[in-house]
């Protein structure tokens, strides 16, 4: 019986998706491993790295065994709280696709992102789309100095110019990248540019609000000619952290550490104390009020997902 190691591509019930020889196979998983772990929404997930075998009986090929995962990014489910719902594994790059305008950046949404990436030991692209609606000017005032200062990689691009693609395809290639981020951000047309062969469908904004309709229905592992994969994950308009605690999000805060000796209480939550260096620090201008805002949201509400 011959062995052979592959990726999941795709996930549905009772069977993965995966490549053999460039081409997508079937894989059934045996009921004994479905009920082996309680612990997560599914027992394999996309990315995940499997050992499968071609049974002649069944004339298919069955799961033998998930090798182990060097990181993940998990979400809460939303429908069995005591359960992760694991949305990709063996990351190297967590692609936070957002628009700088149409709809709006959403530095919330990005600030989950990073800490849940940072918890997992994930690198973090931000990819900002949409450089043809913003001028020169406008992004002069953008704070990305913050996210380039926690080692994030920053790029813009446009899917209708090309501007800045080839950038990040040479940047990501060779590695393994889940994009996600805002919906209508344009992260489909993204990915369609790195494999026109595999088109996404795309939607355009609505006007209600400026969000984007939903456009992917599922998480896929796409392979790339030039090298790697990219993980395109449905999109969605918040995160819910999952296993996040309140020193990871304290942690992602950086800009925060200069002022903490000013803190009263060692355990100080930055939120309500009355002698917080913190909180004078944000009064003083000294750090970024819509940072703090972030904070002090996720914080209060770390596992509810966000417009």
């Amino acid at each position: 019986m011959e062995f052979i190691q592959t990726k999941v591509t795709e996930i549905h019930r009772g069977e993965v998706i995966s490549f053999l020889d460039d081409k997508k196979i079937k894989v059934k998983i045996p009921g004994t491993l479905l009920n082996s772990d309680k612990t997560e929404r599914n027992y394999v997930t996309v990315g995940d790295d499997i050992v499968v075998y071609y049974d002649n009986k069944s004339k298919c090929y069955i799961l033998k065994e998930k090798k182990e995962r060097k990181n993940q990014i998990s979400r809460v489910d939303p429908f069995l709280k005591h359960i992760s719902h694991v949305i990709a594994a063996n990351i190297d790059y967590l692609g936070i696709v957002v628009s700088l305008k149409e709809p709006e950046i959403s530095y919330e949404l990005i600030d989950r992102y990073i800490i849940t990436a940072e918890k997992y030991n994930i690198d973090c692209v931000l990819i900002l789309n949409k450089s043809d609606l913003i001028t020169d000017e406008e992004l002069d005032y953008l704070p990305l100095g913050i996210y380039e200062d926690l080692g994030v990689e920053i790029f813009l691009t446009c899917t209708l110019t090309g501007d800045g693609i080839d950038d990040l395809k040479e940047f990501l290639k060779g590695k393994t990248t889940l994009f996600s981020g805002q919906s209508g951000c344009g992260k489909s047309s993204l990915v369609n540019l790195f494999e026109p062969e595999i088109v996404q469908k795309t939607s355009e904004i609505s006007e209600k609000g400026q969000s984007g309709r939903h456009t992917t229905r599922s998480t896929k592992l796409i392979k790339i000619k030039g090298g790697g994969y990219l993980i395109d994950s449905p999109g969605i308009q918040g995160l819910g952290l999952d296993n996040i605690t309140e020193i990871d999000i304290k942690s992602h805060y950086r800009e925060f550490y200069p002022f903490l000796e000013k803190c009263k209480y060692s355990n100080c939550t930055h939120t309500h104390e009355n002698i917080c260096g913190v909180i004078e620090a944000v009064k003083n201008n000294e750090i970024e009020e819509f940072r703090y805002a972030n904070y002090y949201n996720i914080l209060s509400n770390p596992n509810i997902s966000i417009d």
